[in-house]
């Protein structure tokens, strides 16, 4: 298992991690639509609050290995903060909702990862795209964070709250277009064909 998954159902990077920006000590996780917020790795919840800059905001500490890292998911949406502080979270929790509050341009997820605790100065700050979906902190992609190849018929059903989904594209990659939910948890869809696509992604073409 990786040590920290992606913290939400996308990938796309629409800010990345200092660079032209020195000030901008995370990245930012932007789709339309909504998008369940995770914890990315287990741990406990240092800070569940809402900001002036991060709006609603939350904090994780994590220890792995012995080392101990920190997580910030930041501009989620009004009210949908599922956990507070002191509560313990597992792995792909759901603890939000992406939103749009506090300082923000836009409905993202600003997503940092310090390695060592958070501080006002962000001097423990990493690029999280060196460790999302990695095990050791780093390197190749750990084998076993990648779900199992489907094989023959199958059905898939959604398993998340009400209103939200598994999000169906018209193929993998940056270029496919949306288009819709599966959304009904008691709606099965038939599996004819399935196959993976992309690294971190994740993607099942259903066929």
């Amino acid at each position: 298992m990786a040590k920290f998954i992606y913290p939400t159902d996308t990938t796309r990077v629409t800010s990345g991690f200092r660079g032209s920006r020195p000030d901008h000590h995370g990245i930012d996780l932007a789709e339309s639509g909504y998008h369940p917020i995770y914890a990315a790795a287990s741990g406990r919840v240092s800070r569940s609050y809402v900001s002036s800059s991060y709006g609603e905001c939350i904090m994780i500490v994590h220890t792995i290995d012995g080392v101990t890292w920190e997580t910030v998911y930041a501009h989620m949406r009004s009210g949908s903060r599922t956990v507070k502080e002191g509560d313990y979270v597992t792995q792909g929790q759901t603890i939000g909702v992406m939103g749009s509050t506090g300082e923000v341009t836009g409905q993202h997820l600003h997503f940092e990862l310090h390695k060592g605790s958070w501080n006002v100065n962000k001097s423990n700050a990493v690029n999280p795209l060196d460790y999302l979906g990695k095990g050791d902190g780093g390197g190749t992609t750990d084998p076993s964070n990648k779900p199992l190849q489907p094989k023959g018929l199958g059905i898939a059903t959604s398993k998340y709250p009400e209103g939200s989904g598994i999000n169906l594209y018209s193929g993998p990659g940056k270029d496919a277009w949306f288009t819709g939910h599966v959304i009904n948890t008691k709606m099965p869809y038939l599996i004819i064909d399935a196959a993976w696509y992309g690294g971190n992604e994740n993607m099942l073409c259903l066929g």
